[in-house]
């Protein structure tokens, strides 16, 4: 059995999904800008209408707690997965990945040793990139 701390940073479809299946043996925490959605997660309701992903949040014993707050977030995580949105703008032919590089400035802040995932759509290259900006940390 699994005992890792856990962020996951975005809660639509993907991050919570993820948090919610991680949840079954780990420590997570939903990381959301959305202050509804981060209360209906601790209520243990669905803020996306998914038959599923309810019954998870109502009938598992889950290890999961959402917040607003990224020093709640980050704090103790192992590791950081990263589930934000990126737009693809057509006319520029680029993604627009400000959400993922706010997310590894915001965690650089309070945890320098968490491993990050990165499960945002994102273009070919794009992780090369982080390195040499951000470092193999």
């Amino acid at each position: 059995m699994m005992n890792n701390y856990i962020t996951v940073v975005g809660a639509g479809y993907v991050g919570l999904s993820l948090a919610i299946l991680l949840a079954k043996n780990n420590h997570v925490k939903l990381l959301d800008i959305d202050e509804e959605k981060v209360n209906l997660v601790n209520k243990k309701k669905s803020p996306i209408v998914d038959e599923l992903i309810d019954k998870y949040l109502k009938h598992h014993d889950l290890r999961l707690v959402a917040t607003t707050q990224k020093e709640i977030a980050f704090e103790k995580a192992d590791f950081v997965i990263i589930a934000t949105p990126t737009d693809y703008d057509a006319e520029k032919g680029n993604f627009n990945t400000t959400s993922i590089e706010s997310v590894l400035n915001d965690m650089l802040d309070y945890n320098l040793d968490s491993t990050v995932v990165i499960k945002s759509t994102i273009p070919l290259g794009y992780t090369e990139q982080l390195k040499k900006t951000y470092g193999n940390q």
